[in-house]
């Protein structure tokens, strides 16, 4: 054979695998160019522009997981709370994912909506994930301050400045729990005086009922001497003295 043709063919071979492999990475190239450019559009506050690009990156197999904490934080931005929380509960499924992160996001979602409990479950799902996230902890216990549950918060509350005792917010927060304990002495006082009104009135109640019940015994103690003393008159008025004399006809 030719050495020239031969080195040429050898050339066409190896342009031909170089070609082959680009091709082939094609798919790949695009999957990380979706999930680039759509995380640099939402860290320039362009949710808007970023959701199309991390949408198409979340659909490629082997994705960062990132991509679904990035995705539902610009649904969430758009106001589409529906889209932002199915995308983090969808995440959660992904490999690698960080599961407590994407279950917290969600549980904000249904803060921002003012939907206390569901936002409560979501906190307790990014907790039972991490139970040393100390951010799920400390939203948690708004959640269920909103909710009335003042023990529950307070509880919270005391775990979050353990895990986080140089937060910014402990002086705050600490004075709500002082606050929350000032409350439920308060309840325990109040709840203290209603059983012993309630014990009180109750003592009444049956006092009246035995004086009633006494008043009505003498009553009728009474009415039943007043009857035999009428009978005993009724009979007794023809009848005549002993001391009295009878007139012999």
């Amino acid at each position: 054979m030719n050495p020239i043709f031969a080195g040429k063919k050898r050339r066409m071979r190896g342009r031909f695998c170089m070609v082959f492999w680009l091709l082939a990475a094609v798919p790949f190239l695009f999957a990380v160019d979706y999930y680039r450019e759509g995380e640099e559009l939402f860290r320039r506050n362009a949710p808007a522009e970023a959701i199309p690009l991390l949408y198409q990156a979340s659909l490629q197999p082997g994705t960062d997981p990132r991509v679904f904490v990035y995705l539902g934080l610009c649904y969430q931005q758009e106001g589409k709370y529906s889209d932002a929380v199915s995308t983090f509960i969808k995440g959660t499924s992904a490999p690698g994912a960080d599961k407590k992160v994407l279950f917290f996001n969600a549980g904000n979602v249904y803060f921002t909506q003012q939907l206390f409990p569901q936002a409560e479950e979501m906190y307790s799902r990014a907790i039972a994930s991490d139970a040393s996230y100390a951010p799920a902890f400390l939203n948690r216990a708004n959640a269920r301050i909103r909710q009335q549950k003042l023990d529950e918060a307070a509880s919270d509350y005391t775990v979050y400045l353990t895990l986080d005792p140089a937060s910014w917010q402990k002086d705050a927060i600490r004075n709500v729990v002082s606050m929350i304990e000032e409350e439920r002495l308060i309840r325990e006082e109040a709840a203290a005086r209603a059983e012993a009104e309630r014990a009180a009135a109750e003592a009444e109640r049956k006092a009246a009922e035995e004086r009633f019940q006494r008043l009505m015994d003498e009553v009728n103690s009474s009415l039943q001497a007043v009857d035999g003393a009428s009978v005993f008159s009724a009979g007794s008025e023809d009848v005549m003295g002993y001391e009295e004399e009878g007139e012999l006809e």
